[in-house]
């Protein structure tokens, strides 16, 4: 069931009372515990550590429920809530400036708004405004933006105090998405992590914005400092990018220091530890990989060791949470509750969906990435919801906050107040959203599992359809196509090319029996990757015989960018046709490949390069175009085009010379650029018979290198005439220079051939996807006049799919009826 389906429902009365207003009024009571009191005046609690200890309504009552108490609209924003002193205070970007504002926490009403800074845009796969969440503490706001602004915000009034900036007052660097570590506050003095050459961490005055002091040589990124408790005193615990520093508030006096050798965007780039009993902190500070480290004292000094070290937790940017001898956390999208003593996972689920969580009166508050929010038991002995609510219909990534017995959330359009309310009637568990089995009133496989649900043995009519079934997965005329597995496992999902990077889709267990499903529609021309997780591990298709290699993806449909293979099976709908030149059919006239090396004076460096040489070239006066192939390595070894160009030269293609370029470019385009228009060009019109005219000569660059390929054509039209592209990679860091390279491209416009896929590398929460900037960019071409071949097509990402039209990209740039 959907979000919206179940938000409509609640709210028509068939559940938990489901209240959402612009203001409520006097009419809400106070919701909190007995003698409960308490705040909650940063990231992850005033502390930093994500946890409420003391007793609220989820225990004093046998049945707790959700109710949503008020829900206010703002802009898009990482930052998490803070909740003190009647005063909810968030952060977010209002399409024009990056603000701070603060709402009344019993109505929702907002009280004021301070301008911050510019509008942030977000680039790369994030989304648009700020990513740190802001800090109640003196009576004052306390607030940082991604480029580096940090104020003071009179809390009552909405007024500046004091404003400084890192990046300017104080020789801090930016880190590549903004700053988003979020200050906490010690002995009374501000502390906020710094990412400066002379010191990571600094403490400020927080009446008048001076730096008090600075302290650690080392870098960060994106880590938040907590309160940690060390001999008696509170301290500062600061993780940075080599190091983590137990500080004291008051002068910076670093107390102890100890190197975690964390790696990672999602491991150490935005580690927090979690302290996890006497001396031992949790590290979830590698993409693939946790730790627990145990620090030791010693009669002077302290050290540390890893006790152990475990993949049970990884690829999140959740900060997880302690409690009772277990660490709670999600694990890729599953959460999970690993035994802290041995880093060994105690159960593992795939309810409630991917999110982020904080533990309160011994139980997990979570809110999904999907908007739910979601009341589970913090046990290891099993999943175990107490109570679920939707509450946003967009994506919510932040941390919930928790505040006299109230939840505080908010998603990248809204923020929300969640009352717990006690001797709620128990309510089912909010399903996750999928959409496997809709509309399919045409559909052979539904009428099938009709037939089955009707049955008296189900097994066996289960087994008899699979039985009878040629080909998995179930493909029919009408679109459909039905993702099927059959056998041991309790929990299976379908990921691949429909679903995207980090992503998989639950499948449906037919009850009684051992057959889970999952259907969806598509084109009729598609051609997908797919596998299955089964009991959260990767499998191919047992069904399938069809196999292939995915070398975009890895273990936990995370992104590879190092090659590794994962093995996957694919499918194709009625109307797809395999090339006929990816066949095993013998070729009368094959061609050559040299191996060769150029010494490179421009790079400093030996370029090695492989040379296609197509049939007929040493015993003819023909000329031949050439084409330059960037990362050629991988189009050779993973894209088998030498062999394709053996089956296409003479037939479907003019016959033509490849330049398979073994040199991976980084960095300034100039010196690259320099070295084959000067060096390699020179050294392949010298060597080979070539037509040496820019119409004869095409760049081409698939995936990575498609950015390369363009740029490089652009900067030398004189030189480079044809342009193939699949799958570019146009990420926000290099659409600037393209789009100029554009607008100034004087010259003829080029042959171009660009294509994408409509199922290509993206990933829906992290606001990336290759093929919808491939497109935009194909427009901005379109506009200046370029005539654009190829275009969108029905398949998914990596050399399995981009085998498949190497004559349409050929065929573009030499057709076969061309000349010399």
């Amino acid at each position: 069931m959907a979000l919206s389906e179940v938000r409509n429902a609640r709210a028509k009365g068939l559940g938990v009372c489901l209240l959402v207003s612009c203001f409520v009024g006097a009419a809400f009571v106070n919701t909190a515990a007995a003698g409960e009191n308490h705040d909650w005046a940063g990231f992850r609690g005033s502390d930093g550590n994500g946890t409420y200890i003391g007793k609220t309504k989820l225990t004093e009552s046998d049945h707790c429920g959700l109710k949503v108490g008020w829900l206010q609209k703002i802009g898009s924003g990482y930052s998490g809530v803070a909740v003190a002193n009647g005063r909810t205070v968030t952060m977010f970007s209002d399409g024009k400036n990056n603000v701070v504002a603060a709402f009344d926490s019993e109505t929702g009403k907002e009280k004021w708004r301070y301008e911050l800074a510019e509008f942030y845009k977000g680039h790369d796969g994030s989304h648009d405004g700020p990513i740190s969440t802001p800090l109640i503490a003196a009576g004052k706001v306390f607030a940082l933006d991604p480029r580096g602004t940090f104020a003071a915000i009179d809390l009552g009034n909405g007024k500046e105090v004091w404003k400084t900036n890192l990046v300017d007052d104080h020789e801090c660097s930016k880190p590549h998405y903004g700053f988003g570590t979020s200050p906490i506050f010690l002995d009374g003095v501000v502390v906020v992590e710094m990412n400066s050459e002379k010191a990571a961490v600094a403490g400020f005055d927080p009446n008048t914005g001076k730096k008090l002091w600075s302290a650690g040589a080392d870098g960060c990124n994106y880590q938040s400092p907590i309160h940690y408790a060390w001999n008696g005193a509170t301290r500062v615990l600061a993780t940075c990018n080599k190091s983590i520093y137990a500080m004291d508030a008051s002068n910076g006096d670093i107390i102890w220091q100890q190197d975690h050798a964390g790696d990672g965007a999602r491991g150490l780039m935005s580690l927090t530890p979690v302290p996890s009993g006497a001396d031992r902190l949790f590290l979830a500070y590698k993409d693939e990989s946790s730790s627990l480290l145990q620090l030791v004292r010693e009669e002077q000094n302290v050290s540390s060791k890893h006790t152990w070290e475990d993949r049970s937790i990884r690829n999140s940017y959740n900060v997880p949470v302690y409690h009772d001898g277990h660490v709670y956390a999600f694990s890729s999208r599953f959460l999970t509750c690993v035994d802290v003593e041995t880093g060994k996972s105690k159960w593992k689920s795939r309810q409630p969906g991917d999110g982020f969580l904080i533990l309160v009166d011994g139980h997990l508050v979570i809110i999904t990435k999907e908007g739910s929010m979601h009341i589970v038991k913090a046990t290891p002995e099993k999943y175990e919801e107490v109570a679920s609510l939707p509450v946003f219909e967009d994506l919510a990534w932040a941390h919930p906050s928790y505040s006299n017995g109230s939840i505080y959330v908010r998603s990248l359009d809204a923020i929300a107040r969640v009352d717990i309310v006690p001797n709620a009637p128990t309510e089912p568990g909010l399903e996750l959203k999928t959409a496997s089995a809709a509309n399919q009133s045409k559909s052979k496989f539904h009428a099938f599992l009709t037939e089955a649900n009707a049955a008296e043995d189900k097994q066996a009519v289960v087994d008899k359809f699979i039985a009878a079934q040629k080909e998995f997965p179930i493909v029919e005329d009408s679109g459909w196509v039905h993702f099927v597995y059959k056998g041991e496992g309790k929990d299976l999902a379908v990921a691949g090319d429909l679903f995207g990077a980090r992503q998989e889709s639950p499948m449906t267990r037919l009850a009684d029996t051992d057959l889970f499903y999952r259907s969806v529609q598509i084109e009729p021309d598609a051609r997908l990757n797919y596998l299955f997780m089964r009991d959260y591990e990767e499998i191919t298709d047992p069904r399938n015989d069809r196999k292939t290699v995915c070398r975009m993806l890895t273990k936990d449909m995370e992104m590879s960018f190092s090659g590794e293979p994962l093995e996957m099976s694919w499918f194709s709908m009625p109307k797809w046709k395999a090339p006929k030149y990816l066949s095993d059919a013998e070729v009368a006239h094959k061609g050559r490949v040299d191996a060769k090396e150029l010494d490179s004076e421009i790079l400093g460096t030996k370029i090695a390069f492989d040379v296609y040489v197509p049939y007929g070239h040493d015993t003819d006066d023909a000329r031949y175009p050439v084409a330059y192939i960037h990362a050629g390595q991988a189009a050779r070894e993973h894209g088998k085009l030498a062999e394709s160009l053996d089956h296409l030269c003479g037939t479907s293609i003019r016959p033509t010379i490849a330049v398979f370029i073994k040199y991976m470019h980084r960095g300034p385009m100039e010196p690259y650029s320099d070295m084959l228009i000067k060096e390699l060009i020179p050294l392949i019109d010298e060597t080979y018979h070539t037509e040496k005219s820019p119409e004869a000569r095409a760049s081409v660059g698939i995936g990575f290198a498609g950015v390369t390929a363009i740029s490089w054509a652009l900067r030398n039209p004189d030189m480079i005439g044809n342009v193939a592209t699949q799958s570019p990679f146009i990420f926000d860091g290099v659409k600037g220079t393209l789009n100029q390279l554009v607008e100034d491209h004087k010259a003829a416009p080029p042959v171009v051939y660009m294509e994408w896929g409509k199922y290509d590398f993206r990933n829906p929460h992290e606001a990336w996807d290759i093929g919808a900037e491939a497109a935009k960019f194909a427009g901005t071409l379109r506009e200046k006049g370029f005539k654009i071949h190829g275009g969108e097509v029905h398949d998914g990402t990596g050399w399995s799919s981009w085998v498949n039209r190497y004559d349409a990209m050929f065929g573009a740039l030499f057709p076969k009826d061309s000349t010399g």
